[in-house]
């Protein structure tokens, strides 16, 4: 009998969506008999309160973040809110209690703490042996992470690692294997080949211009910035489903002093990343993991309180990126990293000593020998 594993992540096109397909992807490079199912945990169970939180969310991100950083990982509120999660748990694990009964997996795999601990109390309740994987993809374990109930753990780094252990997780049940990305991302590609056939002028910087899945922040006042750099460069900004963005840019471009090359949501990330000289970007953990692998030295812009301040911190702790908070502060970062390249360069040294290409694929294997015991 075919063997069956059930990905659950939080909203597509997201990083924890990115990283279940790049470990589907290699179930599937590693065991073509696997029978996988993928689906967003919250928007299955809850669609239209699904769509409810994620605009609340987004809204609070943009208007008032600092409610946010008060909300993330913050123990008194997590006690506070302890009876609510617990019975809005419940509610949501009764319809995903009857997808898992009538799909019957071999495992299940959480790219995202909600559905991880959804799942949790569903074999806590029902006294399901059914393995559970929790996957990481920020640098960081938050406390809503931990509990017996999953049986294996990926973490980015032995940090992370450390976190976990602290909420009380056995280390045998811990991997530091990295966050799972493409595979294509650890490949070689020629640069200057590349550069030509993105259409970009070979001896010019490129400066690779990113605001997330959803081409968050200050982006348009990030490129009138980085325009009065009087240093030559090109710049490329990929906008993904910000499509307002992306008009915006558009009809900006012919006017701008620095050529400049406008995307909506794009499949070749690998390539723009090559290609980048710097990469100006917020620090989700998707986006960084693979920053990391093709060595693009990344100045961070405006990150999100909770996570991305917490990813910010680790990468600015391990020399693979500076941080500039408003745009005024970004041109001055910017320009002084394109006049003295030293910088740069130890950024891209010490993202090939951190960067980890096959996690993806090293989950995998650690999620097969899981289903074969």
């Amino acid at each position: 009998m075919r063997k069956r594993i059930l990905f659950f992540y939080l909203t597509r096109g997201s990083g924890h969506h990115a990283a279940a397909k790049a470990i589907v992807d290699a179930l599937g490079t590693l065991d073509p008999s696997v029978e996988t199912m993928s689906l967003d945990a919250f928007g299955y169970s809850n669609p239209v309160l699904a769509k409810v939180v994620l605009k609340t969310y987004l809204g609070v991100i943009r208007t008032a973040p600092e409610v946010w950083d008060f909300l993330y990982d913050n123990e008194r509120v997590m006690k506070r809110i302890a009876k609510v999660r617990d019975r809005f748990n419940r509610a949501t694990s009764e319809k995903l209690r009857k997808l898992i009964e009538s799909y019957r997996p071999d495992c299940i795999v959480c790219t995202q703490a909600f559905s991880c601990t959804v799942v949790a109390n569903y074999k806590e309740k029902h006294h399901s042996k059914v393995p559970l994987v929790g996957i990481l993809t920020d640098f960081v374990a938050h406390r809503y992470w931990g509990n017996p109930q999953t049986n294996l753990y990926v973490a980015p780094t032995r940090d992370t690692a450390i976190a976990l252990l602290a909420q009380g997780v056995n280390r045998e049940r811990i991997r530091d294997y990295g966050i799972p990305i493409k595979p294509e991302f650890a490949k070689e590609i020629d640069k200057s080949k590349l550069t030509r056939s993105l259409g970009l002028v070979p001896a010019v910087p490129k400066i690779v211009v990113m605001g997330g899945s959803r081409g968050l922040g200050p982006m348009k006042q990030v490129v009138g910035r980085l325009d009065r750099i009087p240093k030559p460069f090109e710049l490329i900004v990929i906008c993904s489903l910000n499509r307002k963005l992306f008009k915006q840019l558009k009809e900006r471009a012919p006017r701008l002093r620095h050529p400049m090359k406008v995307y909506g949501f794009v499949n070749n990330m690998t390539e723009w990343m090559t290609v980048a000289d710097i990469l100006v970007t917020k620090p989700g953990g998707l986006t960084t993991a693979e920053a990391l692998v093709k060595q693009a030295p990344m100045v961070i812009c405006n990150p999100i309180p909770g996570q991305e301040e917490k990813n910010t911190q680790f990468l600015l702790a391990n020399g693979v990126a500076v941080r500039a908070d408003q745009p005024r502060e970004l041109a001055r970062v910017v320009q002084g990293l394109l006049e003295s390249p030293d910088p740069l360069e130890r950024m891209r040294r010490n993202s090939a000593a951190l960067s980890k290409p096959n996690a993806a694929m090293d989950s995998a294997r650690e999620i097969l020998n899981l289903i074969r015991r």
